[in-house]
């Protein structure tokens, strides 16, 4: 169906945009690099100012065609914008006039074949809200008004769901009073507020009927009202008629004024939030339609919204005509927007993306508003304990991109690979709607016993019903005495003492720092591709250079060599100035990388020669996770000292753990002015220990590290039948319950050819990273496909992203390793079919001419042809 919306110029300079972006000019341009744009917008825009010269005399013009707008039903329309040539202001002074240039667009539609005409913010005002333009035109006509206060209540309820304001104890003013947008929308809010005041210029009777209806106050008095209100809804046609000093700290407002009510061009202030209310997103089957929606990036006022929405319902009848509006009239329309799947979520201020930062600023002074109590600030700043998960699932994505992570969010929020999950249990994840995944990431290794187990669960729980003390430093807790007891127990003979922390990378800390300490040398070794933590010392012996770069200096006299380099291990050794060798059985993050068979056992003999301390780092590998509980075991290594975490907090608490020889330790710390040099707050607290006591138990009785050797065999079996099958499997490795699963990075000519959708050619130099996420499309594709489609979830190892990370919880059955292993093939053949079309295309598009082999061989017969 066709249809057309009335604008008038928002200013004289965008009268030629249309010229501007003729046959889509400015959109291809927008597109190029910087210095090109310029250039050849210079040309286009001295065309357009010549052609003005000889513009002629003002008229109704089209200035924008918006062809085939399809919905994400299918539901199909077309449409035009007409302009006509007075602005807001000469409108509002000469209302006959501007009444003439109306009909004239609205004849002109209907000539055109337009069923349905908008009357867009100024056009529809004059002429009794549409009413004398409906009476004379020969096609149903709208204002826009229902859908635009559907619109401005979402923007006041989405944001008050956002900052957690309840709306029932705030004072909301409605500045517009008896204007029908207002008064509709006065009508609508009047149910959810504490209190309800009107404003209008004078104390007319539809006003007062108005006020008496709703139980609310009626002030001419704009900066009286405001100085009571805390949530502002203005929709008057006049315009500035609020100054933003006049707004109480802590105070909303949705302006759908036009002009707009709020006075400047930009926030003055912090501690209020002021939005630009009436404009909705299209759907983005829409976004590029015409240069408007492109230019605006499909945002849109909401009464262009309605008119586009009656037209792709084939609905051919007035609507939102007059200075009443139906509240059942704003319901249906809102209804029939959300299901064409126009988004209200997206927030503006003048005119701009609302930031974050704006959001968070406003939020900090509703918590410190004056008269609030302590109590009732908390409860507006955060979710209580008593959220549902529902409800807290509901905000999470968007609270983690606002104060956690939002280039994660970015980067991956509308991909399908991370999801909201609110509850574990076993070897499964649900989401807020009770949808259940296959968790084969656990926590990087944090839940070798699976979510929640209810052993472990259990130990904690009475810890805290018998009350066990929480942090007593320099006092003996006997919880953490018996789990040191137990670790010494399990642990390979010599470790003899240990040191409780509260995660992996301080367990490293505390082994590189004891190494030091004990034989007075300061060089520390590891190996390229390692991982072993994040802070500053931890950092210094992690063999990613992308993550150590920002932070440099870092500690001195730290050297890499090659992992499972016996030569290089052995000659940098026999210098005898390092303390420590540090080396990872199995380098997780690096890529699931196993060292040469005999490896730690070698470098426990190399270290031994040379004085120097051997470090095993089992953060990851340890607790069963590769078959044995440490994974030294599988080559009887007897390291000097050994790190643990993850898993030992039997995946309900953060602990960490360093164990050590004894005369190590007597020699850094057994003296009395040395036995406290450190220490850890929290480290070996009870409900921590509880935990790591529970855990071994669990992972002795329940035979779990043999399970992950049963299960572990069962799945490199299946992978590697798989690997042999697909070609986008490179390699396929790893021990036990960690494995890894090596792709092939994208086909040369299809990254070329995806890199050449930027056609600038700079996105590549801009960020490095780019060809190497192009390489890891195959894992991306894995993961998105396993998380979607088979409802399991999966990563990539961050140190190498071409290999998928395969590491259950060691509780994993049979069964569920099967689910596991057909998801996967599926996935394989998935990519394998996707990338050949692909690269086929690609190949045989470019020429034309690749299929030549399969044709008849060519013959004087074709020559003559």
């Amino acid at each position: 169906m066709r249809f057309a919306f009335l604008v008038h110029p928002v200013a004289e300079s965008a009268a030629s945009f249309k010229k501007l972006d003729e046959g889509g000019v400015l959109r291809k341009l927008w597109g190029t690099d910087p210095l090109r744009l310029t250039g050849a917008l210079h040309k286009v825009v001295q065309r357009v100012m010549a052609e003005a010269d000889d513009a002629p005399t003002a008229e109704v013009r089209v200035v924008d065609e918006m062809e085939n707008l399809v919905g994400p039903s299918g539901a199909t329309a077309h449409g035009r914008l007409y302009e006509v040539p007075m602005g807001a202001m000469a409108i509002l002074e000469d209302p006959d006039r501007a009444l003439g240039y109306i009909h004239q667009a609205v004849q002109q539609a209907a000539d055109w074949g337009a069923r349905i005409v908008g009357l867009g913010s100024m056009t529809g005002i004059v002429g009794g809200r549409g009413t004398v333009v409906a009476e004379q035109s020969a096609v149903a006509v709208t204002t826009g008004n229902s859908l635009t206060a559907y619109t401005a209540l979402q923007n006041v309820f989405e944001t008050a769901a956002d900052l957690n304001i309840d709306l029932s104890k705030e004072t909301v003013a409605v500045v517009g009073i008896p204007g029908s947008i207002a008064s509709v929308a006065a009508t609508l809010i009047a149910p959810h507020c504490g209190r309800l005041i009107l404003v209008g210029r004078r104390a007319s009777g539809p006003a007062q009927r108005l006020a008496n209806q709703l139980s609310a106050d009626f002030i001419t008095d704009v900066a009286e009202a405001l100085g009571q209100a805390t949530i502002v809804v203005s929709a008057t046609s006049s315009g500035s008629c609020i100054e933003q000093a006049w707004l109480q700290p802590g105070t909303l407002v949705v302006d759908v004024g036009v002009p707009t009510d709020v006075r400047g061009d930009a926030a003055e202030r912090e501690d209020v939030l002021i939005l630009t209310g009436g404009l909705v997103h299209v759907p983005v089957t829409m976004a590029q339609a015409s240069p408007l929606l492109w230019f605006q990036h499909g945002m849109i006022p909401s009464c262009l919204g309605e008119t586009m929405l009656l037209a792709l319902e084939e609905r051919e009848e007035n609507f939102s005509l007059g200075r009443e509006l139906q509240p059942e009239a704003v319901q249906e329309i809102g209804s029939i927007a959300r299901r064409h799947g126009f988004d209200f979520s997206q927030l503006y201020s003048f005119g701009s993306p609302l930031c974050d930062e704006a959001l968070v600023r406003f939020q900090k002074t509703r918590g410190r508003m004056k008269g609030r109590s302590a109590r009732e600030a908390s409860e507006n700043s955060r979710p209580t304990a008593a959220a549902t998960p529902k409800k807290l699932a509901d905000r999470a994505a968007k609270l983690y991109a606002r104060y956690i992570n939002p280039v994660l969010m970015a980067m991956n929020g509308g991909s399908g690979l991370i999801e909201t999950f609110v509850r574990g249990e076993g070897e499964y994840l649900y989401d807020a709607a009770g949808k259940k995944y296959l968790d084969f990431v656990a926590g990087f290794g944090s839940l070798n016993f699976g979510h929640n187990h209810p052993a472990i669960a259990a130990a904690v729980n009475t810890a805290i019903r018998e009350q066990w003390p929480g942090f007593t430093p320099t006092s003996v807790n006997p919880y953490a005495a018996a789990l040191a007891e137990k670790l010494v127990s399990k642990a390979p003979s010599g470790l003899e003492m240990v040191f409780f922390c509260n995660s992996g990378t301080e367990a490293v800390e505390a082994s590189i720092k004891l190494a030091r300490a004990a034989t007075g040398r300061t060089g520390l070794l590891s190996c390229d591709g390692a991982f072993h933590g994040k802070s500053m010392g931890s950092l210094s012996v992690t063999g990613h250079p992308g993550y150590q770069r920002p932070f440099q200096p870092l500690i001195g006299d730290c050297q890499r060599i090659p992992y499972g380099d016996f030569e290089a291990l052995e000659r940098t050794l026999s210098t005898r100035r390092f303390a420590a060798f540090i080396v990872e059985p199995i380098q997780a993050e690096g890529g699931i990388r196993m060292p040469p068979a005999g490896y730690l056992r070698e470098a426990q003999a190399i270290c031994r020669s040379t004085d120097t301390l051997l470090i095993v780092d089992e953060v990851q590998t340890g607790i069963g996770r590769t078959g044995l509980t440490f994974a030294v075991e599988h080559e009887d290594v007897h390291p000097d000292a050994m790190t643990l975490a993850k898993s030992l907090g039997g995946g309900l608490m953060p602990i960490g753990a360093m164990l050590c020889r004894r005369e190590l330790w007597m020699k850094a710390y057994g003296t009395v002015a040395n036995c406290t040099l450190h220490t850890s707050t929290f480290g070996g607290g009870s409900l921590a220990t509880a935990a790591g006591l529970a855990a071994l138990d669990v992972l002795e009785s329940e035979g779990l590290a043999e399970n992950a050797t049963r299960r572990g065999e069962q799945l490199l079996e299946g992978l590697t039948r798989i690997a042999k099958q697909f070609r986008c499997v490179k390699q396929v490795r790893g021990r036990g319950l960690l494995l890894g699963v090596e792709l092939n990075p994208l086909q040369s000519n299809v990254k070329s050819h995806w890199l050449q959708i930027d056609p600038t050619g700079m996105a590549r130099y801009i960020a490095a990273e780019v060809g190497q996420m192009i390489d890891a499309f195959h894992v991306l594709h894995a993961m998105q496909t396993l998380m979607q489609g088979h409802a399991i979830y999966t990563q990539f190892t961050r140190s190498n992203p071409l290999v998928l990370r395969i590491e259950p919880p060691l509780t994993i059955t049979e069964g569920q390793t099967q689910e596991f292993l057909t998801a996967f093939e599926k996935t394989c053949e998935e990519i394998d079919f996707v990338v050949s079309i692909i690269a086929e295309m690609i190949a045989k598009t470019s020429v034309g001419k690749h299929d030549a082999a399969q044709r008849a061989p060519f013959t004087s017969a074709d020559a003559a042809q």
